[in-house]
């Protein structure tokens, strides 16, 4: 699949207009395990956090202003290879 931009950030009309001086688009490619893995790595082996693959995160629970846990929904079985559509 190709992901369409659905939006530009526009800048002003020359290089000392606000913004920027031609539209600049935002894509991120490999939304899926690529992107994950990027906030994956720090907490590999922390105690505190668990990795539970094929859940869905639906509700942070927050105490006293700080996220401390998550609720959700395990995800129907499947035998594809992780990352594999």
């Amino acid at each position: 699949t190709f992901a369409l931009v659905g939006w530009a950030e526009r800048g002003g009309y020359g290089a000392r207009g606000h913004g920027n001086s031609v539209p600049r688009f935002h894509v991120t490619w490999g939304t899926g395990p690529a992107l994950v893995e990027i906030f994956a790595r720090r907490p590999v082996g922390n105690p505190l956090v668990r990795f539970a693959h094929r859940h869905r995160v639906d509700e942070l629970i927050v105490e006293g202003g700080e996220a401390v846990g998550v609720r959700g929904a395990v995800l129907e079985p499947s035998t594809a290879v992780r990352g594999a559509p």
